[in-house]
């Protein structure tokens, strides 16, 4: 059976001007009701975890956790159903605003309850400038066999400018490991 695959299975967009990029959002949506094999209905997680400068998690933005301290990061609620026509769940990056301490930001997705993203139909999500909603990376979720746990996208400070990536450029078993081992910690 074919999946369905509007947004492609990761799909960084153009090689994007980021030098005028300020705030990003994180949008993540997967249709209603999912239920796996077993009955259990799909709950995902939008979360975003701070990096310090040695490369260190230093803070997660999750349902649970919805701002960093300085209010530089805003996670707009839990959704446990899917049922929004456009995001479930966002998360909003006030770039300028991040402290000094801060080297990246991983906008991340995560599977609440375990069931693995190719049985949840519709799920996907997207980075984006919130200014302009010009979108800088889009993932359809299902296509990701096996995994209830995705870096979307690395945002990573430069000299004199903010970088977005999408995550398949991170090769840090080790951070997410931790990132899990945090995750389950806070819920």
């Amino acid at each position: 059976m074919s999946k369905r695959q509007p947004w492609g299975s990761r799909n960084t967009l153009g090689s994007e001007d980021d030098s005028d990029l300020h705030e990003l959002v994180l949008g993540l949506h997967w249709d209603p009701p999912c239920e796996d094999s077993a009955g259990q209905v799909a709950d995902l997680d939008a979360v975003c975890a701070v990096v310090g400068l040695g490369g260190e998690i230093v803070e997660v933005v999750h349902p649970g956790h919805p701002r960093n301290v300085n209010g530089s990061i805003v996670h707009t609620g839990d959704a446990r159903t899917g049922a929004s026509e456009w995001d479930d769940e966002r998360i909003f990056i006030f770039l300028d605003a991040l402290p000094e301490a801060v080297s990246k930001v991983l906008f991340v997705v995560s599977s609440a309850n375990g069931v693995p993203f190719e049985s949840i139909p519709g799920a996907q999500c997207h980075v984006s400038d919130r200014l302009s909603e010009t979108p800088r990376v889009r993932i359809d979720l299902t296509a990701l066999d096996g995994l209830t746990l995705h870096v979307a996208a690395i945002v990573s400070r430069g000299v004199d400018r903010w970088r977005v990536d999408a995550g398949a450029c991170i090769g840090e078993p080790a951070m997410l490991a931790e990132l899990r081992l945090l995750l389950r910690r806070t819920k």
